[in-house]
C-alpha cells in the first residue's frame, strides 16, 4: 500500500517557520537610579576606583550574558539574596518603576580590591545602584 505525501504550498505566515540567527545579548550598564547616600555613590570614589569601574563594564558588557553569568564570581557576576544586602537605600523612583521587573535577588561584581559594584538586573540590563568601596553592603566571609 503506497500513501502519496501531499504538500500544500500556502502564501499563510502563520504556515512558516522562521529561523533567526542567534543573537547575543550584552549586558548594558544602567546609572540612572544610583543612591543618594554619598558613601556608596561616585562622589566619594578616588581616580583609581573609577577607572577600575570603567574597565570592568568594559570587560563584562564583550560577551554574551550567559558567558558572563558562568564566570566565577572573581570576574564574573555573583547573586546576593536580597535579604543580605543591608544599609543599601535604593532610590525610590526605581522602586515604583523597575524592580518589580527585576530579579529578586542583588548581583555584584567586583573591582578586584578596591570595592563591589551592586545592583539588579533585569535580562540584559544590569541597573548600578551602588558601588561599595567600603565592603559593608553584606557579609563578605572573613
Amino acid at each position: 500500500m503506497n500513501k502519496k505525501l501531499k504538500i500544500h504550498d500556502t502564501e499563510s505566515s502563520e504556515d512558516k517557520i522562521v529561523i533567526r540567527k542567534y543573537q547575543d545579548q550584552r549586558l548594558t550598564f544602567n546609572f540612572s537610579f544610583l543612591t543618594a547616600d554619598k558613601t556608596y555613590n561616585l562622589s566619594k570614589c578616588d581616580k583609581k576606583v573609577k577607572s577600575k569601574l570603567v574597565e570592568r563594564i568594559e570587560n563584562l558588557s564583550q560577551e554574551d550574558v550567559t558567558a558572563v553569568l558562568n564566570r566565577t564570581k572573581e570576574v564574573g557576576l555573583e547573586k546576593i539574596p536580597n535579604d543580605e544586602i543591608t544599609g543599601l537605600r535604593i532610590h525610590n523612583v526605581f522602586k515604583d518603576t523597575r524592580e518589580s521587573e527585576c530579579n529578586k535577588d542583588f548581583w555584584v561584581f567586583r573591582l578586584s580590591r578596591l570595592g563591589r559594584v551592586i545592583g539588579k538586573m533585569n535580562k540584559n540590563i544590569f541597573y548600578i545602584l551602588a558601588i561599595d568601596t567600603k565592603f559593608k553592603l553584606y557579609d563578605h566571609g572573613s
